[in-house]
């Protein structure tokens, strides 16, 4: 049964046998878990000894064990689709006990244990907790027919959205991610249970979260991970910096045995090619819980081009400004001249107009892989390990440079100009290890985790424009540089229910601290990368496409973070259940933060439930915000096409930004509010309803480009980059905590399952609608005037947008499974919500996109017991975003009017600054997956 966003209470039928022996050997539990319908094994339920932190999961064959000390215990057994049994188990000296369980189908409740946004061991669906969690199950990610983690995320949970972005530099290989309409780094991500690193890239082009760091997720192989537990609330207090939109915990396997994925498939175009294998094996290591899990994984993704044909000039200018004094006629005419040579070229040299942009996904290798381990070192003690290494290698490509740019391109060495590409080589490593166990009730944890991501920029089929005396003899590939970003973080962490000793059913304290160091470092490109060898000749230095990071954007900087919290839950009565929880942090680059959160729900009836939620959070800034700095090309929107401009971005601490007025980067502070309901009017019925509202100050953004001039505001910039010996940049970017926004919605999350004589149904409806908007006055820099010119320099329309409009509204989906004997099928529906995006000046450049619905379908059939085949298609029906409208096209007739173009020529049919779910079309696959 596919689960989304809630955990499913199960129930029909359960059959228990009991059986002990006498032998001296071990004490436990043992046992198989087995369908009640087929007397085939359950690979995955999960078993769990209410009251304890002790559990386990069943392996291949279905198969589990606990080690337990004498006594007696209740063990919870469950799998999605299935009933939860609850088995009385006594425990004595000797052979363990044997308790095999066996399930039915067609869930009586739908949930199952909740573990994330919770210290307790007391065990809890999602009906029961004070915030609103959904579980994702591996099968469930499988099962939408993608490779990538963020992209199964994106179609099985409605908060959460991840669309791939295209001519977008180091951004077009790392897909931001985000939760209810915020930013990628306000939302943190947890790999079993603890800190995960950040990228070492930060978003500087205009994409989704431009400006921010987030989490590559996509570094973790698909094929690994058993589950993903997202929690929808503001956690700061529970986990520290950047949970303001919520937290995502990636749980890795566990269970013995070997299970295999692999799928082939391509777009319906005949490009973007996908080839995936994925193996885990699991490994069981004594008699006492022990376990080995090892998984590889290999992805392969093509480009795909959506382009669309080039009608802009090529060999010849003839997108030229009036002269001073010019009529009409005379302007016009002189265009036209100017064209009929650029067509005359054009045909002459064969120039395909349709063939020189890659716009689309680009082109990504990903091989990686995990370890998962656990060894019991006495009765009550574990060590545990995580580690895993990453190696992706893509390549996308950035805006054609024409002949005519005699400024950008050696035509010696292209005479018919050329496409530069951006070949990205991205490490990433981690390693957790950690002791934890049990002493008189009290359950300790104590950690160390080291992980890191590096991201190379290597810019081939390029030029330095500068190099335009060495002619076909020039440079074309350029190593540009290396971004990296490490960090160790040790816990330590203490809890115990003392709900016996007060009288209540829980009452759970834990405690914990947390020491964290964070170390980011800029490696300069080599010297042609960044470069201009002839300043005077006034053609562009450095690497077309992507300039190098130069020395003085070298750095190697570090901080650390101190942080300590407590964490209170009691059931205060059997309706009532308290949640509180306190953390601080102490940053050494900017200082402390306290975050707070009260919690609580309330059961009427075993049907009906009322819960709420009030905390404060925030963000420190990364290391990157405040340490970043580069020289490069960006294209700027100037109504009438894309005008490139040579911008520095500039450290939040340079003279620079200092000259400018700009303030420290402190962190983001925010306040949450949500309350919902949920309910369980029938056996086999789950609803949750929960609205929110976040509020967020002092929000950190990437300025637009204070650009150069030779009057009024552009002097005033001038002056301050002459002043700064930086002559040859246009216009200047930072960071700085700027604005206010608000975010309110609801998320709606329905599941079932309905009887039927043959087979089951699985059904879900799940929902978010959400809005941003901005609050309170834009904080300007201290030192420059306050009016719309230096306003829009700073924060503009299309940034508000970005915020504000650039992400679908709503998410809506609908999912059925059906499963009968051997096949089975899954329909799934989902409805992205409208977006739009503003032009920097212009309204009457604005565009909007109207909501979308694709259709997934696919078919499975167990071909061999541990073999099963699905044939299927996401966007079954083709559904494309609806296309750019202000694309007026230049043409001769037109050359005396201005002309409104956001297609840059015609090159874009679709946004690349606002995309629902991509631009790709349908996509068809087979997917073959194996256990043994």
């Amino acid at each position: 049964m596919r689960k989304l966003f809630t955990l499913r209470l199960v129930g029909i039928n359960v059959a228990c046998w009991l059986l002990a022996a006498t032998t001296v050997l071990a004490q436990g539990v043992r046992g198989r878990v087995i369908d009640g319908a087929t007397r085939s094994a359950i690979p995955g339920a999960t078993i769990v000894v209410m009251n304890t932190s002790v559990g386990a999961t069943a392996d291949a064959n279905g198969d589990y064990s606990l080690k337990l000390d004498p006594g007696n215990y209740t063990l919870r057994v469950s799998f999605v689709g299935y009933q939860t049994a609850s088995v009385p188990v006594t425990v004595s000296s000797g052979e363990p006990v044997v308790a095999n369980v066996t399930l039915s189908d067609a869930a009586e409740s739908l949930g199952e244990v909740v573990v994330i946004g919770s210290r307790s061991t007391q065990v809890r669906t999602s009906v029961e907790t004070v915030a609103p969690v959904d579980i994702i199950q591996s099968r469930d990610l499988v099962a939408t027919g993608q490779v990538d983690i963020t992209q199964q995320l994106n179609f099985v949970a409605p908060s959460f959205n991840s669309s791939r972005q295209t001519v977008a530099d180091g951004t077009d290989h790392i897909d931001p991610a985000t939760i209810r309409g915020l930013g990628p780094d306000q939302v943190l991500v947890l790999l079993n249970g603890k800190r995960r690193h950040n990228q070492a890239l930060i978003n500087v082009n205009g994409t989704i979260g431009r400006g921010s760091v987030g989490t590559d997720m996509n570094a973790i192989p698909s094929a690994a991970v058993e589950r993903i537990e997202v929690l929808r609330d503001g956690a700061a207090s529970q986990y520290g910096s950047d949970a303001i939109a919520g937290v995502i915990n990636l749980r890795l396997k566990e269970r013995p045995g070997t299970s295999v994925i692999a799928q082939v498939g391509q777009q319906y175009k005949g490009d973007g090619q996908v080839a995936q294998i994925g193996v885990n094996h699991g490994i069981k290591i004594g008699q006492k819980g022990g376990f080995l899990s090892l998984t590889g994984e290999f992805r392969h993704r093509g480009a795909t081009k959506r382009a669309g044909d080039y009608n802009g000039p090529v060999y010849v200018n003839w997108n030229v400004a009036r002269a001073t004094g010019e009529t009409d006629a005379a302007y016009i005419a002189r265009r036209q001249g100017l064209y009929d040579q650029d067509q005359t070229r054009i045909r002459a040299n064969n120039f395909d107009l349709s063939d020189n942009m890659l716009i689309g996904n680009s082109q990504v290798d990903n091989i990686g892989g995990f370890l998962n381990a656990r060894l019991p070192i006495t009765a009550k003690t574990s060590f545990y390990a995580t580690g895993g290494i990453n190696y992706r290698n893509g390549k996308a490509a950035g805006f054609y440079r024409y002949p005519f740019q005699t400024s950008q391109v050696i035509t010696a060495l292209y005479p018919n100009g050329f496409l530069p590409n951006i070949e990205s080589k991205i490490n990433d490593q981690s390693l957790l290890a950690g002791v934890s166990g049990e002493s008189k009730g009290y359950r300790w944890d104590i950690s160390n985790v080291y992980g890191g991501n590096s991201f190379r920029f290597d810019v081939t089929n390029s030029n330095n424009a500068s190099q335009f005396a060495q002619g076909a003899n020039a440079q074309t590939n350029f190593y540009a540089g290396t971004l990296s970003f490490y960090q160790n973080t040790a816990n330590a962490s203490v809890a115990k229910d003392y709900g016996s000793s007060v009288g209540l059913k829980s009452f759970n304290v834990a405690v914990g601290a947390e020491y964290r160091m964070d170390f980011y470092r800029i490696r300069n490109g080599e010297e042609a990368s960044y470069r201009n060898f002839d300043p005077a000749s006034g053609r562009a230095g450095g690497a077309q496409v992507f300039p190098g990071f130069q020395p003085a954007n070298a750095v190697n900087a570090s901080r650390n973070v101190v942080g300590a919290y407590i964490d209170i839950e009691t059931d205060l009565s059997e309706r009532l259940l308290v949640n509180t929880a306190a953390r601080y942090e102490n940053y050494s680059d900017f200082g402390g933060n306290l975050a707070a959160k009260l919690a609580a729900r309330y059961k009427f009836t075993d049907a009906f439930s009322l819960r709420g939620a009030i905390s404060n959070g925030f963000r420190a800034p990364s290391l990157h915000q405040r340490q970043f700095s580069a020289i490069s090309t960006v294209f700027v929107s100037t109504g009438q096409g894309l005008e490139p401009r040579q911008t520095g971005t500039f450290r939040n601490d340079s003279p620079i930004a200092q000259a400018f007025g700009v303030p420290s980067l402190t962190a983001e502070r925010s306040v949450n509010y949500s309350v919902g309901v949920t309910s369980q009017p029938l056996s086999n019925l789950s609803i949750t309803i929960d609205t929110y509202q976040i509020d967020i100050r002092d929000r950190i953004i990437y300025s637009n480009q204070f650009t150069r001039g030779t009057s009024g505001a552009g002097l005033i910039v001038a002056n301050i980059l002459n002043a700064a010996g930086q002559q040859e940049v246009n216009a200047a970017q930072f960071f700085a905590n700027a604005v206010n926004t608000r975010t309110r919605g609801i998320d709606i999350v329905v599941a079932t399952s309905p009887r039927l004589n043959k087979g089951t149904l699985d059904l879900t409806f799940a929902a978010n609608f959400n809005e941003t908007r901005l609050t309170g006055d834009i904080k300007r820099p201290a030192n420059l005037p306050n009016d719309a010119v230096f306003g829009n320099f700073l924060f503009n329309r299309q940034d508000s947008a970005r915020l504000t409009l650039a992400q679908p509204k709503s998410k809506i989906a609908f999912t059925a499974n059906y499963r009968l004997n051997k096949f089975g099928a899954v329909l799934r529906l989902t409805r992205f919500g409208e977006v739009a995006t503003y032009d920097p000046a212009n309204p009457l450049l604005d565009e909007f996109f109207s909501p979308k619905l694709v259709t997934d379908f696919s078919v499975s059939y167990r071909v061999f017991k541990n073999l099963t085949a699905t044939l299927g298609a996401n966007n079954i029906l083709d559904v494309y975003p609806d296309k750019l409208q202000k694309t007026a096209q230049p043409t001769p007739s037109r050359f005396g009017s201005a002309v409104l173009d956001n297609s840059s020529f015609g090159r874009f049919v679709y946004s690349r600054n606002a995309t629902q779910f991509g631009f790709n079309g349908g996509y068809y696959f087979l997917n073959l997956s194996a256990s043994f």
